[in-house]
């Protein structure tokens, strides 16, 4: 199943009131956890699960992927504490080291508990996530799929534009693949953790990932001035053709921006979605540079 159906899924589920157990089966999939959960009055949240089943029930406490961008320029902290529970049957669960953002638990079968979740801020309370481990699983496979074919199709795209570009001699065009360029190592540095296996040979990438961001995003920001500018101080060849690439171009950017925005103030503005839509008005932007490059009209640039 796709990363977007187990989205649609989420979002067309219906919450129960909060303080009620969570009957579950064994084909559990995938819920949003925040609207079960009620705060403790001590700190923390509380939810509860039935399990229906006539197995033991394996469940899997996840948070949304965090906001590389916005943590790279300083807007949301770079890190969370380890997820953890205490069962009511006195067990106590906790997240892995290397992985932060996730906890597995198991309920016995037949059984109802309830669960108490420590130290979570209640802004990050709509980010948790309930998935059975084969859907998560599925999820992340979709995902570092659906990341690894975009980037593939748009690095071709950037040697068919940049060989159109050599061949034309399209000063504009130049601008418009390092434009391209810039914004697809920003986009490949947010997927970075999706796309690359993390094992030592791509440690220290994974490791400057976000001062991979803050470069990434300056240069793209500095060709994407230079190509307006030159659009509006300097009469060039093609000038109506340039104009609409950047016309569309803006609003694929703007797009982005609003996700981004939004994404910040709102987390779970979309479900599962709400990581993706900024991401992919991105990885439109560079899709459209490119294709104005590739697609110039065979005219000399004769300044």
């Amino acid at each position: 199943m796709s990363c977007f159906a187990l989205a649609l899924m989420v979002l067309s589920s219906a919450p129960a009131h909060a303080s009620d157990p969570l009957r579950l089966t064994e084909t559990f999939r995938v819920l949003k956890l925040s609207p079960y959960m009620r705060a403790a009055e001590d700190g923390g949240h509380i939810f509860s699960v039935q399990n229906a089943g006539t197995e033991q029930l394996e469940l899997i406490l996840h948070h949304l992927p965090q906001n590389g961008l916005a943590i790279a320029l300083g807007l949301k902290s770079a890190s969370f504490d380890i997820l953890r529970l205490f069962s009511s049957d006195d067990r106590e669960f906790a997240g892995a080291p290397g992985a932060l953002e996730k906890l597995r638990f198991t309920v016995p079968s037949g059984q109802v508990q309830s669960f108490y979740l420590p130290g979570i801020e209640e802004t990050l309370t709509p980010e948790l996530y309930l998935w059975s481990p084969e859907a998560l699983a599925a999820y992340e496979s979709s995902r570092q799929t659906f990341h690894s074919a975009v980037l593939l199709l748009l690095f071709v795209l950037l040697f068919v534009a940049l060989g159109v570009t050599l061949m034309r001699r399209s000063r504009r065009a130049v601008y418009a693949v390092v434009m391209a360029g810039g914004l697809m190592v920003l986009l490949g540095a947010l997927w970075m953790r999706d796309v690359l296996p993390d094992n030592e040979q791509f440690q220290f990438l994974l490791v400057n990932r976000l001062d991979a961001i803050r470069v990434a995003l300056g240069l793209g920001g500095l060709m994407s001035l230079i190509a307006h500018l030159n659009l509006i101080v300097r009469q060039i060849p093609n000038r109506n053709y340039w104009t609409r690439v950047i016309i569309v171009s803006d609003i694929m950017l703007g797009a982005f921006l609003v996700f981004w925005v939004w994404e910040i103030l709102t987390p779970d503005f979309a479900g599962l979605l709400s990581v993706e839509l900024g991401e992919i008005a991105l990885a439109m932007t560079c899709l459209t540079v490119l294709l104005g490059a590739v697609f110039v009209p065979d005219r000399h640039d004769s300044d």
